[in-house]
Parts: C-alpha cells; sequence; structure tokens
C-alpha cells in the first residue's frame, strides 16, 4: 500500500486533526494560511483557528494574476506557468509561516488549499453547465512541502449541478446557527455574498448566495486613479460625493434583477463596464473620488436590498468578515440602511473576519477525510465531498 494513503487512514482515525487552510480572493490581498484544529465531522464538526497570517502579493505578482483573472481571452502559457509557479510560492509560505510558528511540518496532518479563481461562468443558457475555474496545483503544493494537500474544492459541487459558489452555507450552519436567534454571516471579498441563518426552532431553511460587488469595483478605481491597491478604512469614498444616477443605472443591470440564490464575479463587474455604462449614459463626474463613492454605494445598496428581500423586517444578527470590514465608509452605511440588524463581531463566534474563508477550506477538507459529506440545499440531498487529494511522493 502507498505509505500516504496508509498515512491518510491514519489520519482519518484521529480524534482531531491540524490542518493549514489557505484562501486567496478575487480582490488578490495576497494568500491567507490559518493553521486550524479541527475534530469531528458533519454536524459535530468543531473548529480552532490556531495562527493566521496573510503573505501579501507583490505588486508585480499581484498585476500578473490580475491580467489572466475574469477575461475572455488570456495567455494560455502565462495561465498554465502561474499554475505551478504559484503552487510553488505557497508551499514556500507555508513552510516559512509554520517555521515562524515554531510548527515542525510533520505534525500538520493536511493542507486544505482553495487556490485563485480565474474564471467563474454560471450557466447563462439552458444547454449550458455551471463552471467555474481555480489555478494553482495540489501537486506541486504537496511535493514542495511534504504534506497530503486537498484543493479543488468548487468542482465537485458544479459537477452536482451547483454554480460551484457561494460554499459558505455549509460551513456556516454547521457552525453558527443559533437555536433562538437569526444570524446572517455577509462576506466581503470582491464580491460580497451571504448566509441567512433563520434560528433553528423556526424550521426554515438556510439560504446563500451573491449580492454583487464589494471590493472588486472599488479596488479597480483605487488602483486605476490613485495607484492604490484599495480604498484604506474608505477615506477615499468618505472624501466624494455619491453619484445617485451613476448608482441607479449600476442597479438596473440584469444581475441585480435574478432571484436568489445566485453568483456572480469580475466577469460581471468590471471598471471597463463601469466607465462604458457612465459614457452610454453620458454621466460625468466632479473628480474621481466621486467614483469610488458611488461605487462603495453601489455595494451597500445591494447587500441592503438582498437584506430586505429576503429578512424583511426581522430582526437578526448580522456578523461580517473579509477585507471590506475594514472599510469604514462602507461598514457605516450598511449599518445606517439595515436598522433591524445587530452588527456584532465574528470574533464573537470564535473565528477572524480575515480567517474565516481559509478557515472554511480547512473544514471542507476534513469533512473529505473523515466525513459523509454535505446535501447541497437546492441542488442535490446526495451527500458529496469537496475536494481533490494529492498525494506527496
Amino acid at each position: 500500500m502507498n505509505n500516504y494513503l496508509a498515512k491518510l487512514w491514519e489520519i482519518s482515525r484521529k480524534p482531531e486533526r491540524l490542518i493549514v487552510g489557505l484562501m486567496s480572493g478575487t480582490s488578490l490581498d495576497g494568500l491567507d494560511i490559518c493553521l486550524c484544529k479541527v475534530s469531528g465531522s458533519g454536524n459535530n464538526s468543531k473548529i480552532e483557528v490556531i495562527k493566521f497570517t496573510t503573505k501579501e502579493y507583490s505588486t508585480p505578482l499581484r498585476d500578473r494574476i490580475r491580467a489572466i483573472q475574469s477575461k475572455e481571452q488570456v495567455r494560455a502559457r502565462e495561465l498554465t506557468i502561474l499554475h505551478t509557479e504559484l503552487a510553488g510560492r505557497y508551499a514556500s509560505w507555508i513552510l516559512d509561516s509554520l517555521n515562524d510558528w515554531g510548527i515542525d511540518p510533520d505534525k500538520v496532518d493536511l493542507i486544505a488549499s482553495h487556490g485563485q479563481t480565474i474564471y467563474h461562468a454560471p450557466a447563462q443558457l439552458e444547454e449550458e453547465e455551471h463552471a467555474t475555474l481555480q489555478i494553482v496545483d495540489g501537486d506541486h503544493i504537496a511535493q514542495k512541502s511534504g504534506i497530503i494537500t486537498i484543493f479543488d474544492f468548487r468542482q465537485k459541487h458544479t459537477a452536482v449541478g451547483g454554480e460551484g459558489a457561494p460554499l459558505a452555507g455549509i460551513f456556516d450552519e454547521v457552525l453558527f446557527r443559533h437555536q433562538e436567534k437569526h444570524r446572517l454571516l455577509l462576506n466581503l471579498g470582491g464580491i460580497a455574498n451571504f448566509t441567512w441563518l433563520p434560528s433553528h426552532k423556526t424550521g426554515e431553511p438556510i439560504l446563500t448566495s451573491d449580492t454583487g460587488p464589494a471590493n472588486t469595483l472599488i479596488n479597480e478605481a483605487m488602483q486605476k486613479y490613485f495607484d492604490q491597491p484599495f480604498d484604506d478604512q474608505g477615506e477615499v469614498a468618505a472624501s466624494g460625493t455619491v453619484h445617485s444616477e451613476l448608482v441607479r443605472y449600476i442597479l438596473l443591470e440584469p444581475y441585480f434583477r435574478k432571484a436568489f440564490s445566485k453568483t456572480t464575479g469580475q466577469e460581471d463587474f468590471r471598471l471597463e463596464f463601469i466607465e462604458n455604462l457612465m459614457e452610454g449614459h453620458g454621466i460625468e463626474l466632479a473628480k474621481k473620488e466621486d467614483l469610488v463613492a458611488s461605487l462603495t454605494a453601489v455595494t451597500s445598496q445591494s447587500i441592503s436590498r438582498a437584506f430586505d428581500e429576503i429578512v424583511g423586517d426581522q430582526e437578526f444578527e448580522c456578523f461580517v468578515s473579509g477585507g471590506g470590514i475594514h472599510n469604514r465608509t462602507l461598514m457605516n452605511d450598511l449599518k445606517e440602511r439595515n436598522p433591524n440588524a445587530t452588527y456584532k463581531d465574528i470574533e464573537d463566534l470564535g473565528i477572524s473576519a480575515d480567517a474565516k474563508e481559509a478557515a472554511m477550506m480547512a473544514f471542507f477538507a476534513n469533512e473529505l477525510v473523515t466525513g459523509e459529506g454535505f446535501s447541497i440545499p437546492g441542488v442535490t440531498e446526495e451527500k458529496i465531498h469537496l475536494g481533490k487529494i494529492s498525494l506527496p511522493g
């Protein structure tokens, strides 16, 4: 028997596992590395974040990824090279982080790598299938780190008829649903997504969905006009004036009229599209800060519309994660628009805002190795496992 298969069997029988979760979102801030202790499986899963860090992408690397991300046409050679190159960087960053934390790599049971989303393509026509593509090769991570690696989590979701996103609903329901209280977990990455968790006692199903752009349009505008990767604390938006007509035209786009649950990506929301819309409607802004302010308003208003439609006038606790939580202008606007929400620190749930999505990858890897899997509401009642396994050697 392959020694690593035997090791994998032993790992599956342990009372708890030490798993490194990895996440790099569409906003391209960098690689989130989360060391987690995971026990149990299914609805009995428990997860504890031990260590967390982010390895920021250099500007040249970020530009190279951006050149192939969410584009109709890309250079196949560069995509292929990055698929391998990023895996090598991931492995090095993992080993460096473990060294910094004083953790022997031999003590780590699994690596759980989301990869880098390059293109997300929910079916537009009945004869099409949902498709999504994440690069960063698991074999290279496993070989260079010496640690069994689970990767490519979204493909099984599309294989059974799902759109491949968002995946957070499974994780959120198991770990954060409350017996008495309604909760909503909102993630503000490049794209905004939420999980609505009505209290257990209602017996109502959960709902998870994207709402539209969170940081992606804001970041593009900041990069193009201010030579900054993002709007730090929302200060640029705060110095601008929201152009209400521009916001209205953006929110009239077809995506926002689709029923929940739905997914999207940068393929649907690019700055080029916004600028073409402005030109088509003859919209001119007094200053570039007004563009950032307006794009921030698009994020807050599209999220608030989702809250109104899904939650209505019910009171609920709202826990926010992702990079957008650091944008004060965005967060203040969300709070003003949603008076029925009590905003709470997600750390009250035992996990940090920045670490949540990387920890979620560790959760899925644990389930693949030890559990019976999960059904996907609205997609399949069959229990499935997410991810592929790569063995070193």
